[in-house]
């Protein structure tokens, strides 16, 4: 049976581990029962069960962000930072009124100054030669290789979807993939040649440096300290991975039980570095919800 999915969610958020709605398309069953979602990226995938979590309380497009709601994780000595390899990856549901540079951040590590920090934004501008397609991307290290892009990245910014993107660095390119796609590089030149990420906790959804938050939700984000390969990250971005792979030193399933404070890390064999769920007050705390629409994940 194919059931409509219902409205994206807004910045005034659900209940505490209610089933939220999302916008276009069409579902077959759902997720903690089989999903095959055809909204947002890789449509027509049975989904794996779980659950997500939901930073609602933060404003979406040029709403307030005064809830600061973020997930604070701090991985100490398994941070990539300086100039070494990294990879970060992850699922959001993003909404038409989202995609607003500066306003609604996705995450961040590092510190101020010069290539001091390691974070993804949305884009200021609107796609190229696609005035009423604001699906753009900036990823950024403040200052050296940091681009407010404005290439096409496969999807459309009228449509509220999931959306996997992931940020590579192997040293010499920044590189940034849209739903396994490689679709933004950035080169080192002479004048900023490498990074110089600073020691700090990994911020999912804020933006301390401008108090920016984003108002979606996040599935399946990881942290490795290798550059991934385009091949690599094809093969596993909708696919949950063991929790054992070479390189991979965060992952969080956002699987908690509803009324959790942390999200639990599911790299196996190292001490877990769990996600500390804050915000300014504890009515708006990010939430783990049964997402509705779900990431296309297909199950292993």
């Amino acid at each position: 049976m194919t059931t409509n999915l219902g409205g994206a969610p807004g910045s005034g958020g659900a209940g505490v581990g209610g089933t939220i709605g999302g916008t276009g398309g069409s579902a077959t069953g759902g997720r903690d029962g089989g999903v095959t979602a055809d909204s947002g990226a890789g449509g027509g995938s049975t989904n794996c069960m779980g659950r997500a979590i939901s930073l609602s309380s933060n404003g979406t497009g040029m709403d307030s962000d005064a809830a600061q709601a973020e997930i604070t994780i701090d991985l100490g000595t398994a941070l990539p930072i300086g100039n070494a390899h990294r990879t970060i990856e992850f699922w959001a549901y993003i909404k038409p009124t989202d995609w607003v540079g500066d306003k609604n951040e996705i995450y961040y590590t590092g510190g101020t100054g010069t290539a001091t920090s390691f974070g993804m934004d949305f884009g200021t501008n609107t796609v190229n030669g696609m005035a009423a397609n604001h699906a753009t991307l900036d990823p950024f290290v403040d200052g050296a290789f940091s681009d407010d892009n404005r290439s096409f990245l496969g999807i459309d910014s009228a449509t509220a979807q999931w959306v996997h993107i992931a940020m590579t660095w192997d040293g010499t390119a920044m590189r940034t993939y849209v739903n396994g796609m490689l679709h933004i590089t950035d080169n080192a030149t002479t004048a900023n040649p490498m990074l110089a990420t600073k020691a700090g906790p990994l911020i999912i959804g804020c933006n301390p440096e401008n108090s920016a938050c984003f108002n979606g939700w996040f599935d399946e984000f990881r942290v490795w300290n290798v550059a991934r390969t385009d091949q690599q990250i094809m093969a596993s971005y909708n696919r949950p991975l063991v929790g054992n792979e070479a390189g991979l030193v965060g992952y969080w399933k956002f699987d908690d039980a509803v009324g959790s404070t942390t999200a639990a890390d599911s790299v196996m064999g190292q001490p877990g570095h769990a996600g500390m769920l804050r915000a300014a007050a504890s009515a708006q705390m990010p939430t783990f919800i049964t997402a509705n629409p779900a990431p296309p994940l297909i199950c292993p």
